[in-house]
């Protein structure tokens, strides 16, 4: 019989966990809930002490941000930031090739081309040298991501926004709570846009929030989510309704409220698994700046050498691994240039001439980098690994060893045809 579980083995452990799990504030969920019914304020609006208005200042001060709005959710704050920064038809924003759709669709949505580049493979970040190597003089703007568990290098990426007079848009949707030099991620940019939907660190099922530093900035955003009312200084801008509810902004306050006790135990338990993975042979952990000061992912990635295990596909790996500790490994999204959920050419509203819908079309980019990622490289396991304490870490270690040493037998793992998938991250 094989050593190695998922061929009948016994397994490292049936409880990687250990039984750990993140604090959570359901008493101030259901307290802040109850506030807001009663309150029979239910949406939000300027100058109105509502549940929305007390967690948009609270997502502000958490973050270090001089302001914050909230919307209705992390596509539509990319959007609202794109039209407040005048972003439209005939100007092109470089988006990475290794995202979420919506970074990309967001910049169709305003009429806008986004240019796909590749991304750094020791950090699955967008590569600064491929964002500079692809302005041209309709750039705009930057949308890097701060993806999976590294951030974007931001110092090298607003230095080149510097140099070009383009804007820098940060999509922190992967990255709640995360600090860069001590300050909070999203406020680096020209925006930093946070989404809450129900995969994401803290969540109300949907909702999103913009961080920015300059006031003119705020109230276009304001105006925007309030169908282009004016609300200061005459300050309007034409748009329709992306206003956040009460009643998830209640959710989330109570949620903030035990993710200020969670952060700091994500990012000390991510070193611990990173060191395990560096502890291993045949795999590597993703490179972490220097600058990052505190990193609460969206998932836990490393990466698979393939020639280290004697050229066994990446997916025999993770499906080796995911039976080894009883819990579920993955890798990335599909690459933008071949997601099956990124395909705005198709869609009549884009119909604004040939020339632009050739323009829009994925599958005219090389990614060259992410695709090898996708395929051969990344091995993910949703946030919720990141409850594993420091002392248990180590087991992960132990799991990479057994099929390291057993590797001549994951040419023995069956394998679908369409094997290769992403692991989405649970609900908190």
């Amino acid at each position: 019989m094989s050593k190695l579980a998922c061929l009948g083995g016994k397994p490292i452990t049936t409880d990687f966990l250990g039984g750990a799990r993140f604090s959570r504030r359901q008493d101030l969920e259901r307290q802040y809930l109850l506030q807001a019914y009663e309150s029979q304020v239910w949406d939000d609006w300027p100058g109105v002490d509502s549940m929305a208005h007390q967690f948009q200042q609270e997502w502000a001060d958490f973050n270090q941000s001089q302001f914050c709005a909230l919307l209705t959710n992390g596509t539509h704050t990319l959007q609202v930031a794109l039209e407040t920064l005048d972003i439209g038809f005939g100007d092109e924003v470089i988006v990475p090739g290794l995202t979420w759709q919506a970074t990309a669709s967001a910049v169709c949505d305003v009429n806008a081309i986004p240019i796909l580049v590749d991304i750094d493979p020791t950090t699955l970040c967008i590569d600064p040298d491929q964002v500079a190597a692809a302005i041209t003089p309709n750039t705009r703007a930057i949308i890097p991501v701060h993806l999976y568990h590294r951030l974007a290098d931001v110092e090298r990426l607003r230095a080149i926004a510097q140099e070009h007079q383009l804007y820098v848009i940060e999509d922190c949707a992967h990255t709640h709570g995360s600090q860069w030099d001590g300050k909070g991620v999203g406020t680096m940019g020209d925006f930093g846009s946070y989404s809450f939907q129900s995969s994401k660190l803290i969540t109300a099922g949907e909702g999103g929030a913009l961080l920015m530093q300059d006031e003119t900035y705020y109230w276009k955003v304001v105006s925007q989510r309030g169908c282009g009312r004016a609300y200061q200084g005459g300050i309007r801008v034409h748009s329709g309704n992306y206003r956040m509810t009460s009643f998830q902004a209640a959710i989330l306050r109570g949620q903030l409220a035990a993710f200020k006790e969670n952060a700091p135990i994500i990012d000390r338990n991510g070193q611990a698994l990173d060191r395990a993975v560096a502890a291993a042979p045949g795999v590597k952990p993703l490179s972490r700046n220097r600058h990052i000061t505190r990193q609460c992912s969206y998932a836990f990635v490393f990466l698979f050498e393939k020639a280290q295990f004697n050229e066994a596909e990446a997916d025999a790996f993770r499906k080796a691994l995911s039976a080894e500790l009883a819990f579920e490994f993955g890798t990335t999204y599909s690459p933008l240039s071949h997601s099956d959920v990124y395909y705005p050419h198709t869609k009549k509203r884009h119909a604004l001439g040939q020339d632009y819908l050739n323009r829009i079309n994925p599958a005219q980019w090389e990614l060259p980098v992410a695709d090898e990622v996708w395929k051969n490289q990344a091995v993910l396991a949703p946030w919720t690994i990141l409850a594993v304490p420091p002392e248990r870490a180590p087991l992960l270690t132990d799991a990479i060893v057994k099929i390291y040493e057993n590797r001549d037998e994951l040419k023995k793992v069956k394998i679908s045809p369409d094997a290769i998938r992403s692991s989405e991250a649970p609900t908190f």
